[in-house]
């Protein structure tokens, strides 16, 4: 492995996992800490952390974390133009999760800088739930280089 030019060996750290327990059907819960806890334990200075969900009904993203009118305003889009319609075929009755957590993505990348997550002042990563309440697994990989 070749050496970054802080000392730190560059290379992948091993893939960690967290847990989030939803409440709501619907709701947008603030992982930011549990990813930034994950770039501190990887050890990796610079790189980039890789999250991804292990689930077809929760989402991950990028966006406001300072306002929650954010994550309602974009819940209530998501609601009015991927309604929970009866003409889907889907026999579990939650093909409206499916979709959305299609059209938010499963996964995110994010910078690591300098130990730490590069975010924007006003930013957060979130787990978006479409099909709660339930306990969702967030998978996370740092990589440095």
């Amino acid at each position: 492995m070749a050496e970054t030019p802080s000392g730190k060996e560059a290379g992948a750290a091993p893939v960690s996992r967290f847990e989030v327990r939803t409440s709501r059907r619907e709701e947008w819960v603030d992982v930011t800490e549990d990813v930034a806890g994950a770039v501190t334990a990887s050890g990796i200075v610079d790189g980039l952390v890789v999250l991804w969900s292990l689930h077809t009904t929760a989402a991950l993203t990028v966006n406001e974390a300072a306002d929650p009118d954010v994550a309602r305003d974009v819940s209530g889009w998501l609601a009015r133009n991927v309604p929970d319609d009866p003409a889907f075929r889907h026999a579990e009755g939650n093909s409206d999760a499916h979709v959305k957590t299609s059209l938010m993505g499963p996964g995110v990348t994010l910078i690591v800088e300098g130990g730490r997550l590069l975010l924007g002042r006003w930013q957060g990563v979130f787990l978006c739930e479409f099909d709660g309440p339930r306990t969702r697994t967030v998978c996370v990989r740092v990589v440095g280089g």
